[in-house]
């Protein structure tokens, strides 16, 4: 895959996470970071997120990742959003 298709996010303590543009997940579940998207700077590829620590866009990420897996069924994301709630909740 070519570069373009790679967008890097900052969080605001300099964590760089790079993720695939095309991953509908990413842009179907959040309406701002698909409207950061298609408004990013070509050249860069970077969205610079300065209300954002590197801990909770890890979680994001993490999340989106899984949802983003193909052969993944319902009860088994009802499962993981139960449990990763719990786990975000205790830390």
């Amino acid at each position: 895959m070519s570069l373009e298709k790679f967008i890097t996010f900052k969080t605001s303590d300099g964590e760089e996470f790079k993720l695939n543009k095309d991953n509908k997940v990413v842009t179907v579940k959040s309406e701002v970071i698909k409207n950061m998207i298609q408004n990013v700077d070509c050249t860069s590829n970077v969205i610079s997120l300065s209300n954002v620590d590197g801990k909770t866009l890890n979680k994001v990420v993490q999340y989106w990742k899984k949802y983003s897996k193909e052969g993944v069924t319902e009860n088994q994301l009802k499962s993981f959003d139960k449990d990763f709630l719990k786990m975000s909740q205790s830390k």
